[in-house]
């Protein structure tokens, strides 16, 4: 079987992103070991200039060009305008027997060959937490709705990565089955060794307002005085909304708390797990998340997770089995809720042994290799019966 994944990716072999590029990694290592698979990635504005193929030890990944002027285009109108076109070219030329889009929505809308839509975020909503854009981000969380459900519409197989995306499939479609298959992710997480250091809470996730990080540092204020130990790391990317950022900052400084809150900046993957090998709980209280991957991999190196009560959390985080549940909106909820961590450690190591479990069963990476090969069977399946009639 050739499998073509189109997909954001990874820059190189050994370079890990997060987000749909992680996934998309984690799970062609996978597929690339069946010997009975040919598998080939397909890149989106991979590139500037010309579209280029690369081997990637056993597996080419084709990363699509973009040229001239048209690199300024924003990516929903370059999709609109060339890209589809050029991934359909592309596809064309590799002539595979399924084609997998990963988070490609507007890219998989009728697409001719035997093919499946992974969903892996809300965008349109995301986007209106994007303040870089002002109140430009209003009229591009339309254009995404538009452009998204066009594609929902349009697909006839989808893997939901959480019982949340339901929400937002379309009426009227012409969808003919749907899979819940969530993220896979590395299997060195269920090798970390935790240790944890009480009061020690660990965030890894972009300093943007989404994140609601502000609240975060707002919550761990009221923690400070109850927990005097206690500090806050804070991993993921300082670069996106510097305003945002300094904004954190100054927070802390009114706080007091420059020796106990740390932004960390972006981390490699080693160092990710350092920090959950020693935190007391992972906090997320974003305003919206569909399946966060910062959530399963903490759940599989065996540490609670401290979430919003939005959106796909409540399908990750079982309340007061494997962490809490708060309304981020409420710094106090969401102290309360680090807290009761922070002060019971049989609670937490309850609470580490119940997420490790959890996580085996639904995050492995060759499990969900295997269940997204069994799909890819069945339509493929599908297709020769219909064929056959």
């Amino acid at each position: 079987m050739h499998v073509a994944i189109v997909t954001p990716f990874v820059s190189s072999p050994r370079h890990i992103d997060g987000g749909v590029a992680g996934v998309s990694k984690y799970l062609t290592d996978e597929l690339a070991q069946k010997s009975d698979i040919e598998l080939t990635v397909v890149v989106p504005k991979g590139v500037r200039g010309k579209t280029v193929r690369e081997r990637w030890e056993n597996f080419d990944v084709y990363k699509a060009g973009v040229k001239n002027i048209f690199r300024f285009l924003p990516g929903t109108i370059y999709d609109i305008l060339i890209g589809k076109r050029q991934i359909r070219s592309l596809l064309k030329r590799i002539d595979p027997d399924i084609v997998h889009f990963q988070g490609a929505t507007f890219l998989a809308a009728n697409c001719k060959r035997p093919n499946i839509l992974t969903i892996h975020g809300i965008v349109e909503r995301d986007a209106i937490w994007d303040m870089r854009r002002g109140i430009l981000r209003w009229p591009k969380s339309l254009l995404l709705k538009l452009t998204e459900n066009y594609g929902r519409r349009r697909v006839p197989h989808i893997i939901l990565i959480s019982e949340y995306v339901k929400r937002f499939l379309p009426g009227r479609n012409r969808i003919k089955k749907t899979w819940l298959i969530e993220n896979p992710i590395a299997d060195s997480y269920f090798d970390v060794d935790w240790q944890p250091e009480q009061g020690r809470i660990f965030c890894c996730g972009r300093v943007v307002p989404l994140k609601n990080i502000l609240g975060l540092i707002k919550a761990f204020a009221l923690l400070s005085n109850r927990f005097p130990d206690s500090q806050l790391r804070i991993a993921g990317s300082l670069s996106i909304i510097p305003k945002y950022v300094e904004k954190c900052r100054r927070l802390v400084d009114d706080n007091d708390l420059s020796d106990r809150v740390h932004f960390l900046g972006a981390l490699s993957i080693d160092a990710v797990q350092t920090e959950l090998s020693k935190c007391n709980c992972l906090a997320i209280p974003s305003f919206q998340e569909t399946a966060p991957l910062s959530v399963e991999e903490a759940m599989a190196a065996g540490v609670p997770v401290v979430g919003s009560n939005l959106c796909g959390l409540p399908y990750l985080i079982e309340e007061g089995k494997t962490g809490y549940l708060i309304d981020p909106h409420n710094m106090g909820k969401i102290a309360e809720g680090l807290g009761k961590i922070i002060e019971d450690p049989s609670l937490a190591h309850s609470m580490s042994r119940r997420a490790r479990e959890i996580a085996r069963k639904r995050f492995l990476a060759s499990v969900i290799a295997k269940r997204t090969l069994d799909v890819y069977h069945e339509i493929l399946e599908i297709g020769r019966t219909c064929a056959d009639r």
